[in-house]
């Protein structure tokens, strides 16, 4: 089997040791045939053609699998041509052969050295994708390292202040003091949100596993978590269809989407996450509340992919019109979805609220009957 050493050219110190510690299986037996080559170009005058280019042949061979450190082979080059060269021109000098074949000693050597710089860029690129790699990997674990610590150091003081909050409301009477604590849970709960989005941002660029989802069941699952923290309608409206999908991608879609139903509508009120095969190879999912809804702009906005994906200072979505929420979590969700090749509409809901529309075009097995509508509250 070939045993390809190749030194690193990123870090010297290890490139060194790579070097002393390297056996170099093709660096030998190239220098076996090179001497047997100049044997037979001295051997046989008039037929040093042949010879003489499968030297060079051997070395761009070897040295394409085998990469020896430069010195090594700045020294083996030299001495493969003025052996070799020596014995072309004391043919030339006999008659032997044209002077015309003496080229041939400068413009092999000079075909040596482009082998030799190019498999030296290939290293330095290769080191650098390397690098580049391990950079991506720390990276991701220290997104990872920071949503385990933002979890823990945010929910975890957030819960135990709203847990006070309502402790203080349960034993207050005086109105004025109840409203104070009433914006005080409200707060809390906007920091938990903004905590999530967080989350959700800083696991959005990590690769995750795509396998066979059953769409609807996912619809089921979200809806009976959401239903036990939130005193709303709950409607599942699902028809089974089937796809290759990361869960947790569409599951944070689904969350972010419920967030703002939830925020967006008054204890009691209707919230339908649905979910159903559109076309062959499409399926659509979302999101449809009874709270106050998208304006023309936007409804608009959100449906501009370019400017709801990448927009900086937010959606501007809210209740209270443009500019009265930020919508950085209609943005995720946009982000996600346009990565698979979907898209996600805003529109006017049955309920008279808003309707957000995922249609995600994606390989999936034709449709069964299977209508579970699910009232909660």
């Amino acid at each position: 089997m070939l045993t390809v050493a190749e030194p690193d050219v990123g870090n010297p110190a290890r490139e060194e040791r790579t070097r002393q510690a390297a056996t170099y299986w093709l660096f030998w037996p190239w220098v076996v045939l090179t001497v047997a080559c100049l044997g037979l170009m001295w051997a046989a005058p008039g037929e040093e053609v042949v010879p003489f280019h499968l030297i060079w042949i051997g070395f761009a061979l070897a040295y394409g699998f085998e990469p020896w450190p430069v010195p090594i082979t700045c020294v083996a080059l030299g001495l493969a041509t003025v052996f070799s060269g020596a014995i072309l021109l004391a043919r030339a000098s006999l008659g032997i052969i044209a002077w015309e074949e003496t080229t041939e000693i400068l413009l092999m050597a000079t075909l040596a050295c482009l082998v030799l710089w190019h498999v030296r860029r290939r290293l330095a690129a290769t080191a650098a994708v390397t690098r580049l790699a391990d950079h991506q990997v720390a990276a991701a674990r220290q997104r990872e390292r920071l949503g385990r610590l933002t979890s823990h150091e945010m929910r975890t003081p957030l819960t135990i202040a709203s847990g006070y909050v309502d402790l203080l409301l349960a034993h207050e009477d005086r109105r004025e003091q109840c409203d104070d604590l009433l914006v005080v849970r409200d707060e809390l709960g906007r920091l938990v949100r903004a905590g999530d989005r967080l989350l959700r941002t800083i696991t959005l660029e990590d690769e995750l596993p795509q396998d066979g989802l059953d769409l609807s069941d996912l619809v089921e699952e979200t809806v009976t978590r959401w239903s036990a923290v939130a005193h709303r309608t709950w409607v599942s409206d699902t028809t089974r269809a089937t796809g290759v999908a990361s869960r947790e991608r569409l599951r944070v879609c689904l969350d972010t989407l419920i967030e703002n139903a939830v925020r967006y509508t008054e204890p009691g009120g209707t919230i339908r996450v649905f979910c159903y095969p559109d076309e062959p190879g499409s399926i659509c999912l979302g999101v449809a509340d009874s709270g106050p809804g998208f304006s023309p702009e936007q409804a608009a906005l959100l449906n501009d992919r370019e400017c709801a994906a990448h927009a900086e200072g937010g959606l501007g979505i809210g209740p209270s019109g443009p500019g009265g929420q930020t919508g950085y979590g209609l943005g995720i969700v946009q982000e996600i979805i346009t990565a698979r090749h979907g898209t996600v509409r805003a529109e006017r809901a049955p309920e008279g609220g808003a309707l957000v529309r995922i249609l995600l075009p994606d390989g999936l097995g034709g449709p069964t009957s299977r209508r579970r509508p699910a009232d909660r509250s």
